[in-house]
């Protein structure tokens, strides 16, 4: 029970170059500034503080398919909050999922537990990742590098590809359409919830919508492990707002 009760970690939920840089490494600057302007450019974003989203899912567990349903609330860069209604076996279970900075918790079935220190790390961990793929901290984070990658396919969709490197945190590879220039597919190393092996994690996203005014952001997920569907993802809402009250990401009860 208690790795389902994890299911939320992986799911709650954005540079520079030195003078003397190589040309390719401009080049992938190029590749970020097109993909940034592609879902609705940098000042926009950059207004943006505090989000809600509606999701509903499936999540592959010990050999079952469960549906879910997320209200998810995020304030960057340290406050999640995830409620989870899952379907296990035709009974509801709900998951509370709360960070709050260096803290974590866990509710279901009346019982609350602290997120132990192997959790809370993968948690930031996947922050970063979420940073990387909303790609506006490339733009923000000086620390951040971009290394190009070349050309390759997602599916039969063709592909250009950029490395995000940054000392202390785990590297993201970005593979961006040619055409349209939106991000496709994001890989990286991560831990399975339920496994707790490390794996290669993969996102694709797809059905991109206004989801937000002004940006046009991709309303499907699917998560791979080691080439295996782990999850599956459809926004179905999201809102910004200015900023969540602190109650939101206090311990649950």
């Amino acid at each position: 029970m208690r790795k389902l009760l994890v299911l939320a970690a992986g799911i709650s939920a954005v540079l520079a170059v030195p003078a003397q840089a190589p040309a390719q490494d401009n080049d992938a600057h190029v590749v970020i500034d097109k993909a940034i302007k592609a879902i609705g450019g940098l000042d926009k974003a950059k207004s943006l503080k505090a989000f809600t989203a509606k999701i509903k899912g499936n999540v592959s567990v010990m050999g079952m398919d469960l549906d879910f349903t997320l209200d998810a609330y995020t304030q960057p860069p340290g406050k999640s909050k995830a409620v989870i209604n899952v379907d296990v076996g035709g009974q509801q279970l709900q998951i509370i999922q709360v960070f709050n900075e260096d803290k974590g918790w866990i509710s279901a079935a009346g019982q609350v537990m602290e997120l132990d220190k192997e959790t809370l790390d993968e948690h930031k961990a996947m922050v970063h990742v979420e940073s990387v793929t909303s790609l506006f901290s490339l733009k923000e984070d000086k620390a951040m590098k971009l290394s190009p990658l070349g050309e390759s396919k997602v599916g039969a969709t063709p592909v250009v590809g950029v490395q995000v490197t940054k000392e202390g945190k785990r590297d993201v590879n970005l593979y961006f359409d040619k055409k349209s220039h939106l991000l496709l597919k994001a890989e990286y190393r991560a831990i399975d919830q339920f496994s707790k092996q490390e794996v290669n994690q993969e996102k694709i996203f797809t059905e991109y919508k206004e989801l937000l005014p002004g940006l046009k952001l991709p309303s499907k997920q699917v998560i791979n492990n080691d080439g295996k569907k782990a999850m599956d993802l459809e926004f179905i809402e999201v809102r910004a707002v200015d900023r969540h009250d602190d109650s939101v990401f206090a311990k649950p009860q």
